[in-house]
């Protein structure tokens, strides 16, 4: 009676495993596809846009909650407060909230490393947006270039 019950359960699941398989094959899996279709946060301003990090460095000084008004260049005005600071041996790093381009954040890091000059990293970006700025810098002379969103990133 024992075998009998034995050989009665192991059909049993062996039925029911071969009913439900590990994976629907038919079903396809989700993928995170970039949109390409998301509005513009930058279209009237320039590719390019100098910039001096130095005229900047009061924003390094800033506390959380403080509110700022950056003139970027004559037609780029950053409004915003700044969400998140940060004080490291090697750097100092301030991230603002745009108030006058909803959903911009900029993050702008100094990066002070005693064998090197100062380097300056940033960059204004909204998830909500298509493009964005990097701040890039060519023989010791800074500017934002405009890029697209999936150029900085991947999903």
């Amino acid at each position: 009676m024992k075998n009998l019950t034995r050989t009665t359960l192991g059909f049993f699941i062996s039925f029911c495993c071969m009913q439900c398989p590990a994976q629907d094959l038919q079903k396809k899996l989700p993928v995170n596809e970039p949109d390409y279709h998301k509005p513009t946060l930058f279209a009237d301003l320039p590719d390019r846009i100098d910039f001096n990090p130095a005229n900047f460095l009061n924003l390094f000084e800033l506390k959380v909650g403080d509110s700022v008004n950056v003139p970027i260049s004559a037609r780029f005005n950053f409004d915003g407060v700044v969400v998140s600071r940060s004080d490291d041996p090697g750097s100092s790093s301030v991230v603002i909230r745009s108030t006058n381009r909803l959903g911009a954040r900029w993050i702008f890091t100094k990066v002070t490393d005693g064998s090197n000059p100062t380097k300056y990293l940033g960059r204004i970006i909204s998830f909500e947006h298509g493009d964005s700025y990097e701040i890039v810098a060519e023989k010791n002379q800074y500017y934002f270039k405009k890029r697209g969103l999936y150029d900085l990133m991947s999903e």
